[in-house]
């Protein structure tokens, strides 16, 4: 894929901070023709730049409001791939990051309150392939929460 230039970026970053903008709005906006934002945006789909178009849910407001950080240890090996394959299946994992350090994964969760999210480490995290031990982590609040990567940041990094 050829590098980013700063239309790309400038188009990355509307369609982050409103994913509804329509390609009219974005291109009055960069003061392009809407045409030429539709290109942009196909071809950056296609390069893979962009996965996916989504909504951000307030998981507070719809009756979700702890999030847990879980630090898991487990056995690796040869089928270490089953692991993850099982967290796609929990619906009450959100994100998954395999990390250097103390623990191999952390695990962001979602609960409705300490019992579920006790019901889902003990019936669901704790029965993950190659379990072995885990840390729990209860977030008190969350202040900072991006959707996205600033493309400010990303144009300081495109060479010119």
């Amino acid at each position: 894929m050829q590098p980013l230039d700063d239309m790309d970026l400038a188009i990355l970053q509307s369609l982050q901070q409103n994913a509804r903008a329509s390609y009219q709005e974005i291109a009055s906006r960069l003061g392009v023709s809407r045409v030429t934002v539709y290109e942009r945006v196909r071809k950056l789909v296609e390069s893979g730049v962009i996965e996916g178009f989504h909504v951000r849910i307030n998981a507070r407001r719809i009756g979700y409001p702890v999030t847990a950080i879980v630090g898991l240890s487990t056995l690796q090996g040869k089928e270490a791939y089953r692991t993850i394959e099982e967290f796609k299946k929990l619906p009450e994992v959100e994100e998954v990051h395999v990390v250097t350090g103390r623990y191999d994964y952390l695990v962001k969760v979602r609960a409705r309150d300490n019992e579920d999210l006790q019901r889902i480490l003990l019936t669901k995290i704790d029965q993950i392939h190659g379990f072995q031990r885990a840390e729990t982590m209860i977030a008190l609040s969350s202040p900072v929460e991006k959707c996205g990567i600033d493309m400010g940041r990303v144009a300081g990094d495109v060479e010119e």
